[in-house]
């Protein structure tokens, strides 16, 4: 425990440590480790000895392995340039829209040249988007040169988000980027790898997934078929995982310990029905122990066919302690094991502590253990009172009768167990959880253990066995569909404090453990505060009446901002759309909502229909109760005829200058387009017809600006000058070089400016013009990729007060425009940033209060 407590001590650093002070800890906890073990006297000094260097060795070794990773960066210099470089192909290419998605590994570096002794500091594994050349996927490895652009992983922030850069540091990955869009950007070298044994793994299981998608035409059993037989949860369609999500298994769709165990325990019974045919080998390794090495050897093969998840891993060290434990004649009790397989996991991956896959699997197959031992103590005592001859004799069918009753009570008894303990843990970690899962899994559960995995795995041999595969998966999925339909019953939970959230999945854990009724109704409390969290103790608070809160969310290259009252939520923009299947609503927006315990909204105001506003409307929609659509679509759209989350046609309102209304002692007012407007919009661009928002309350405002150009601000300049200051404003257009004239700049005097652009856009948001204006007005100015999610309450005790007397913006070494601190409100990155986080984001520290223009202090 001290270990794994060192572990993600560790891993939740904001900044690593100088190398030479965990050299220092690494030798000084192995000393103390070493002179504990060899003490004559134990007692609790030794243990507390034992105890804290373990701790200390595992933030040691951890963050010495993270420096060294944290060495490997793209030079500046590369970023967003051609770069050719000669890389093998590594993993599992993953097929989107128009390309493919891959790891690569660096061999060598072709063009700019560099010097020998800056190539150790060089990345040396990518990962790479390339379109696909005659439809030709790439094969793990093949070694090819290709020209790419790279730069530093990065992704969004935002309260509760999932952390992209995370999975790419985990993996080792220094750069991502794209292979140029010509033909001579890739040229394939050779279909060997450097080393025959490199990629043979990956290569079976590409060739595994191409013969499923051959072989089977209904896409969601393929898709299913190549999750559970390599691991490739990214063939499942977007419907399905929402499907298996809301009825809680979609862990049987992701390759987990009960996979990987059934198919060990599938290997055991038939080489030790083989084995025990041959009498000379019975003597020489008894069957029972060669099955035992059997399993663990074939549920090693099958984690890594179905890619070395972390499931898989934990199952394979514990099977193997497990054996090794038998074969010397040990027994350990279940705690040990399943805490010391955890400490290997960690020891060689030791960023899996922080995936929700972790602690997911830990605390099932805690409860599996758990159960497994209490069950283990009663049938001892059953098998001593049959030894006492105490039961009566029962006829050979009530005997079977009495057995399957046995085996379905204990079937039924572990199910709700796991699902009283994973409750708690669902709700921490997403926010949500299936109440229907109980009865959703007793289903699911054997067919899927004993049927669909199974023939998934026997159709890489005999390719028939998939058309009864694909019976099954449209039969379980059809059941799914409508447990959903008349129990669509969904916990769901705010995030919560850290103390809450400890406290309620021990409580669910225990809960799960055999005990007293008395002792689980004393627990019950515990987890209260996992079906309700009182306001003060959310991660943001709704505000008080007469007060609004205001959040630009980072969505990349879009617009999404909420603002909250204290009983109402208005939604203005939903971000972009990206392919086919990707989203702002699905990716960003649900899960914020859900994180910050927002259950509805009033009002979606949708300022125009361009994609990278519009993009995320569909889902929100569809998920999540909307009372009103208020937009300037034209009548054709869809969005205009889109069904509600309750199956009801949603009400929709043309937003028009003059709309007002109050809610909770806040003031909204609708300032743009006029009637006119909607009159010519035949004449008029898109962005023309955005909807202008203020909202304001006595002390404060806030302009929402949707896409509006010169000429519009010109115009609300014109009608009502006085009309449009505020103390936020959201950058019209994302700060193009289209908007933000001086003359409205002027009109709005505000305090705070928001840009909402994604890092490194193509359109060049925002643009150089723009900022140098701002800076010229003494503004102050943040920008999303820098900023993350911009959050301000205007009642909030604002620093920095004095606000337009100081320049926020300051010049790096390039001479361009940099954000410093934001004079209103607060920017979430800096406040919630990792080590692993690139680029680091803008310096936050508090600016020396002067007229002169002040230089940004080195990251």
């Amino acid at each position: 425990m001290a270990w794994l407590l060192g572990v993600y001590g560790q891993t939740g650093e904001v900044a690593l440590q100088p190398l030479g002070l965990y050299v220092v800890a690494t030798v000084s906890a192995c000393v103390v480790m070493a002179l504990c073990a060899l003490w004559h006297r134990r007692g609790v000094s030794q243990a507390l000895g034992l105890v804290l260097s373990a701790c200390l060795l595992a933030w040691a070794t951890t963050g010495w392995r993270a420096t060294l990773r944290m060495q490997e960066a793209l030079p500046a210099a590369w970023v967003g340039q051609d770069v050719t470089v000669v890389v093998q192909v590594e993993g599992l290419p993953q097929a989107v829209p128009g390309g493919v998605i891959f790891d690569a590994r660096v061999l060598r570096w072709v063009s700019p040249s560099t010097p020998s002794e800056a190539r150790d500091t060089l990345p040396t594994r990518l990962s790479l988007r390339m379109n696909l050349q005659d439809d030709a996927m790439p094969w793990a490895g093949q070694q090819w040169q290709l020209t790419v652009q790279l730069h530093p992983p990065d992704g969004l922030s935002n309260p509760a988000g999932f952390d992209s850069t995370l999975g790419y540091f985990e993996r080792g990955v220094r750069a991502v980027g794209r292979v140029a869009n010509r033909e001579d950007a890739a040229i394939k070298l050779s279909d060997q790898a450097e080393r025959p044994w490199q990629g043979l793994i990956d290569r079976w299981r590409q060739r595994i997934r191409t013969v499923i998608f051959d072989h089977v035409a209904d896409k969601r059993a393929a898709g299913i078929f190549a999750g559970l037989s390599i691991g490739d949860q990214s063939a499942i369609e977007r419907d399905d995982w929402n499907l298996f999500r809301q009825t809680g298994v979609a862990h049987l769709v992701s390759i987990s310990g009960a996979h990987i165990a059934m198919f060990g325990w599938m290997a055991a019974g038939l080489i030790r029905r083989l084995w025990s045919r041959w009498p000379r080998g019975v003597h020489w390794w008894p069957a029972p122990d060669v099955a035992m090495w059997a399993s663990v050897l074939a549920s090693a093969l099958y984690a890594l066919l179905a890619g070395w998840g972390v499931p898989a891993q934990r199952t394979v060290w514990m099977m193997l302690m497990m054996a090794g434990l038998r074969s010397s004649g040990r027994r350990w009790p279940w705690p040990l094991i399943w805490l010391t397989s955890a400490v290997c996991l960690t020891a060689m991956d030791p960023w899996a502590i922080r995936q929700v896959g972790f602690w997911l699997s830990y605390v099932a197959v805690g409860v599996l253990l758990s159960a497994d031992s209490a069950n283990a103590s009663s049938r001892e005592q059953r098998d001593r009172v049959k030894e006492k001859g105490e039961e009566p004799p029962k006829a050979w069918w009530l005997r079977g009768l009495h057995q399957a009753w046995q085996s379905l009570h204990d079937i039924i008894r572990i199910q709700f167990l796991i699902t009283a303990a994973l409750l708690p843990l669902s709700l921490v970690c997403f926010q949500q959880a299936s109440i229907s899962s109980l009865v959703a899994n007793l289903v699911a559960i054997p067919v899927f253990t004993l049927g669909i995995t199974p023939l998934s795995l026997l159709g890489t041999i005999w390719p028939p066995c998939w058309d009864l595969g694909t019976w099954l998966v449209n039969e379980v999925t059809g059941f799914l569909a409508l447990l959903l339909k008349w129990w669509p019953t969904m916990a769901e939970s705010p995030v919560m404090p850290a103390w809450v959230a400890v406290v309620g999945v021990i409580a669910g854990f225990a809960l799960a453990r055999p005990m007293h009724w008395r002792w689980r109704l004393a627990m019950l409390p515990c987890v209260l505060p996992l079906l309700y969290l009182p306001q003060p103790m959310h991660l943001l608070p709704a505000p008080r009446p007469g007060a609004f809160q205001l959040m630009a969310v980072d969505v990349g290259q879009g617009t999404a901002v909420l603002v909250r009252t204290a009983h109402h939520q208005l939604l203005f923009d939903t971000g972009p759309r990206i392919g086919e299947q990707l989203n702002a609503g699905d990716r960003t927006l649900l899960p914020l909502f859900r994180a910050m315990g927002v259950s509805r909204l009033d009002m979606l105001m949708i300022s125009h229909q361009d994609m990278d506003h519009v993009g995320g409307a569909q889902a929100i929609i569809q998920q999540m109760p909307v009372a009103q659509l208020v937009s300037s679509l034209d009548e054709g759209h869809a969005l205009r005829h889109q069904v509600g989350a309750d199956g009801k046609p949603l009400p929709h309102t043309a937003c028009e200058a003059g709309m007002q209304w109050d809610w909770d002692g806040v003031h909204f007012e609708v300032l743009h387009p006029w009637p006119q407007d909607y009159a010519e919009r035949a004449q008029r661009e898109p962005n023309a017809m955005s909807c202008v928002l203020k909202v304001s309350e006595p002390g404060a405002s806030a302009l929402l600006t949707g896409d509006i150009e010169a000429e519009q601000e010109a115009a609300l300049v014109e009608q009502d000058a006085e009309r449009l200051q505020s103390t936020v404003l959201i950058a019209a257009h994302h700060g193009s070089k289209t908007s933000s004239t001086e003359a409205f700049l002027r009109a709005v005097q505000p305090r705070q400016i928001v840009v909402q652009a994604g890092r490194r856009n193509r359109y060049g948001h925002p643009a150089p013009a723009v900022l140098a204006r701002y800076q010229a007005m003494d503004l102050a100015w943040v920008a999303s990729p820098d900023c993350g999610a911009y959050l301000w309450d205007s009642r909030e005790a604002t620093h920095n007060s004095t606000s337009n007397s100081t320049r926020n913006s300051t010049t790096d070494s390039t001479g361009s425009a940099q954000a410093a601190s934001p004079q209103v409100g607060q920017c979430w990155r800096p406040a919630h940033h990792h080590y692993w986080d690139q680029p680091a984001p803008m310096n936050m520290e508090a600016q020396p209060r002067s007229g002169k223009r002040q230089r940004r202090r080195s990251a």
